[in-house]
């Protein structure tokens, strides 16, 4: 353990040294890749780096939304244009679309009612600004739904979102956003909602680039071990541009360090175990879906499992075990080893469908067996959670999600303990051949 808390307090300099983040395409990303790969070679596995282009975001200047008889909303504060949002200054009426002016913050992260979704736009959203809260589909998808209806913008009102907490989603790509598309707090949303009531204009002004630009996944494996069966680990080594990612994902990343720091002394494994620190997850999972997207048929057929760690030290988090629905077959033989881990420890845990939320998605859409533990992010942990896991229930899983707090003084250290315990034993029960995914 105190080998990780070393790490992640590398990782807080590196990143208190380049602006107080270590995202994708900056100095403080490229400082993260240099010390991993270093200390894997020191280690003796072999290591190389995967680039690719990625896209990267750039909010300029100071953003605009200027509600009649609101108060003054502040960008960073109140809102954010989204990662990829497109560039606009407009003044246009608004528009809800299945606005909930009494949504629960509480219960509304986990069961989002918001509309906008494929085929629920109504066609008065023309040359307006929509307001809509997330719904049962992609942010993306709502995006898209009212760009082809006429839409000149849309703000997306987040029911949990305070001032002061606002993040930065990503829409995934931005080939096809030719929109502003702006993230917002409940108040904002209300605001707006007045504004509609009222038939007054709303003032928005954004302006977003794109710049191209090459990262590195950072990739290595054991020198020996059954190649045709091996297992694989990964979490991503990038940050949010608002922070410096010491629970998302530094605590991930350096639980793997730690993992290959004791498989190391440990000696050839029977199964030859690959790790992976992807670049480009905070943007749209880029980093692991370009790599599983080059493998051949015969490299994705030699994974015989896909292990994915993002965030396991959230400061009110909890043990959740990878438990994907549509996860391909095998999967659940994964879940069960980690879920045989935390019984036998005394330790409760809770089985999770995280769907396209982290980087396992890609191996899973491949037909990789694929696993995980994840501890939280920023929704409330609810009134089950705390009595499975202790903490608070009006709280959220980690409220630095995202934001410069997210620093090492805000682990949960007991967690990311617990947490790293799992993922070395499940690690160990494959790289041993003592455990079969695959047959």
């Amino acid at each position: 353990m105190d080998d990780i808390l070393a790490d992640l307090d590398a990782l807080q300099k590196i990143a208190d040294d380049n602006g107080g983040n270590r995202a994708d395409g900056l100095p403080g990303y490229e400082a993260s890749v240099a010390f991993v790969e270093q200390r894997l070679r020191d280690l003796g596995y072999d290591v190389r780096r995967d680039a690719l282009t990625i896209p990267l975001f750039h909010e300029e200047g100071q953003s605009l939304l200027e509600i009649p008889g609101a108060p003054t909303f502040q960008m960073g504060r109140d809102f954010r244009g989204m990662l990829f949002s497109a560039s606009g200054d407009l003044t246009a009426r608004v528009v809800p679309v299945g606005f909930d002016r009494k949504a629960d913050p509480l219960t509304f992260p986990e069961h989002p009612t918001g509309r906008g979704c494929v085929g629920d736009m109504p066609d008065e959203v023309r040359g307006a600004i929509v307001l809509v809260q997330p719904g049962n589909c992609f942010r993306r998808s709502q995006v898209d739904t009212a760009q082809s209806h006429g839409a000149v913008a849309i703000v997306m009102s987040y029911p949990q979102w305070q001032p002061d907490s606002v993040l930065r989603p990503t829409l995934i790509r931005p080939d096809g956003v030719s929109i502003p598309v702006i993230g917002a707090t409940r108040e904002v949303g209300l605001a707006l909602a007045d504004a509609a009531d009222k038939g007054e204009s709303v003032h928005l002004k954004v302006k977003t680039s794109i710049e191209k630009k090459q990262v590195a996944n950072v990739i290595a494996e054991t020198p020996g071990g059954d190649g045709s069966r091996l297992v694989m680990l990964g979490g991503h080594l990038d940050s949010a541009l608002d922070g410096p990612g010491i629970n998302d994902n530094g605590s991930g990343t350096m639980t793997l360090l730690e993992v290959a720091r004791r498989l190391a002394e440990a000696g050839t494994p029977a199964v030859k175990v690959r790790f992976a620190f992807w670049a480009g997850e905070e943007l749209g999972l880029y980093g692991s879906t370009n790599y599983v997207d080059g493998l051949s048929d015969g490299e994705r057929g030699s994974i015989a499992t896909y292990l994915n760690f993002d965030m396991l030290a959230s400061p009110n988090g909890g043990r959740m075990v990878y438990a994907d629905s549509n996860g391909p077959t095998g999967s659940d033989r994964i879940t069960q080893l980690f879920t045989t881990y935390f019984d036998a420890a005394g330790l409760s845990h809770q089985e999770l469908d995280l769907s396209a939320g982290s980087d396992h998605y890609g191996f899973e859409q491949a037909g990789i067996p694929i696993g995980g533990l994840f501890a939280g992010a920023n929704s409330p942990k609810g009134s089950e959670g705390a009595q499975r896991f202790g903490g608070r229930s009006a709280d959220l899983f980690d409220a630095c999600y995202h934001r410069s707090c997210d620093r090492t003084d805000n682990l949960n250290r007991q967690l990311l303990e617990e947490m790293a315990k799992a993922v070395a034993y499940v690690t160990g029960q494959l790289a041993s051949g003592a455990v079969r995914v695959k047959d």
